[in-house]
């Protein structure tokens, strides 16, 4: 049985490889996206600009701890994918 990919890349008149490259660009512009409206999200619900401030707030007690931390973790999360995605949009010379 052929693959999806193989049978794709017949069916376009695409090398499998051109396929895939474009997938990879696809999937790391989409996850670059995503993580970065994730974090406007956190920024507009906290009415902060980094994760520093949003700490701030927290142990001043400007803001409730719950889900505060839980955010506050999220949002660096998301700020070392955005690092990873973004270290491999250069390596495969993808402009972010």
């Amino acid at each position: 049985m052929k693959s999806i990919l193989s049978r794709l890349s017949k069916e376009l008149e695409l090398s499998e490889d051109k396929i895939l490259d474009e997938s990879i660009e696809v999937f790391l512009d989409k996850e670059l996206r995503n993580a970065s409206a994730e974090i406007l999200n956190i920024k507009s619900q906290f009415k902060v600009s980094n994760p520093k401030e949003l700490k701030n707030k927290i142990e001043a007690g400007k803001i409730d701890e719950h889900p505060a931390w839980e955010q506050l973790i999220y949002w660096e999360n998301l700020n070392k994918r955005i690092k990873v995605v973004n270290n491999w949009m250069q390596k495969i010379h993808i402009s972010s």
